[in-house]
């Protein structure tokens, strides 16, 4: 076997791949928006990050639960779901919320990214932390207050305006001055409940944090600003990456059913493209012509048509070739029993070879199959130019 030959085989099974690889996307895009993969990973994985981390205590998680839905309603996060309206969607999005109902709580649907800023200035102001500075009047003249103070002593408030000689009652009063019945019906009524130990203490290191940079009250919250969209944006990095973890363990589980279903065998694929010329020349320049088909719906077309004229080593009709040393005269039953599970063994071995293949995605197959064309036509086409154009050096 020449070295072309063993090129044009490698294009015309990189190009299978590649065709195989746009319908799995496709399937696996239908699937992940029908179910709202992307936005429940978001919201769950925003609640770890004010639970503290999957590690935390039960009670934890259950208050960041709750506190997130309420964030999931406040309007700047509202107005990022953009529901749709038609019947077919809702019946998805009823169908997403039978299969998880955990997964948004009583919406249908919610944002599949949340920018950092929308998420740090809807935290706060639930949190009421804004609110709570403007009631900062006549602190002690001795301890300059900060947001370092007001939030380790976030979780105390309602316990201490409630109890004139507590111990706690006078910490507030060095933190926040007078204390009026105005501030404590604000404390009272206004301050959420639920709100997670872990997530106080990390907003308290945060607001350390801002200390260090800017000591004035009001600069050193536009800094406890910026420093939570920064915590929040690496967190979301982290969520990404194992969103995209999970999504390459879906994408291998649907790339092997599109092999069996389409019954894409590779080892079946490299034999047939060794040994028919026809098919693996037909192949071979459908995909050196054509290398930018997927932007060029009349190059696709012109690509289905060839390929429907040529036997594409694809598909159940091609199974009596693959069995087909079953049909040996003179065979005893034990070798023929031994050569139908050999080569039922090699077929589901094909088979998720190819799944895996096809897993890889349809830009990485494109990305090899313009190097392999490359290769083949002895290095990329020149760039056109012409008389008024002078040529790119």
């Amino acid at each position: 076997m020449t070295l072309p030959v063993v090129v044009d085989i490698t294009i015309g099974l990189v190009f299978i791949y590649l065709i195989l690889s746009l319908i799995a996307s496709e399937i696996q895009e239908l699937i992940s928006t029908s179910l709202q993969w992307r936005a429940k990973h978001l919201k769950n994985s925003i609640e770890l990050l004010l639970a503290g981390g999957s590690e935390t205590e039960e009670s934890d998680i259950t208050k960041s639960k709750k506190l997130v839905d309420k964030l999931y309603t406040d309007p700047l996060i509202n107005t990022l779901n953009q529901q749709a309206k038609e019947k077919i969607e809702k019946q998805f999005r009823e169908l997403s919320k039978s299969i998880d109902k955990k997964g948004l709580g009583e919406k249908q649907s919610g944002p599949s990214y949340l920018p950092s800023e929308t998420f740090a200035i809807t935290l706060l102001d639930t949190l009421k932390i804004p609110q709570l500075i403007n009631h900062v009047k006549h602190p002690s003249e001795e301890t300059k207050t900060n947001l370092h103070m007001i939030l380790a002593f976030y979780k105390e408030l309602k316990i201490g305006v409630n109890n004139r000689n507590s111990e706690e009652y006078k910490t507030i009063q060095t933190i926040y001055g007078d204390i009026d019945q105005k501030f404590i019906d604000f404390v009272n009524k206004d301050l959420p409940d639920d709100v997670p130990d872990n997530l106080i203490k990390s907003l308290a290191v945060i607001a350390q944090r801002s200390r260090i940079k800017i000591s004035d009250l009001t600069q050193e919250m536009n800094q406890f600003q910026n420093e939570i969209e920064t915590w929040f944006d690496r967190s979301m990095d982290r969520a990404s990456g194992v969103y995209k973890r999970n999504a390459k363990g879906v994408a291998i589980l649907i790339g092997i059913s599109v092999a069996i279903f389409t019954n894409t065998d590779t080892f079946h694929l490299v034999s047939r493209l060794s040994q028919d010329s026809a098919i693996r020349s037909a192949i071979t320049q459908s995909a050196s012509q054509q290398a930018d088909f997927i932007k060029d719906p009349e190059a696709r077309r012109q690509i289905e048509k060839l390929l429907g004229d040529t036997s594409v080593p694809i598909g159940w009709q091609n199974i009596n070739h693959q069995f087909e040393l079953l049909d040996v005269k003179g065979s005893n039953s034990e070798k023929a029993l031994l050569i139908r599970f050999w080569q039922g063994f090699k077929l589901i071995c094909g088979w998720i070879v190819s799944g895996f293949a096809i897993a890889m995605g349809a830009p990485f197959w494109f990305d090899i199959l313009n190097k392999l064309v490359n290769v083949r036509n002895a290095g990329p086409k020149p760039v056109a130019y012409t008389k008024d154009q002078p040529p790119q050096k």
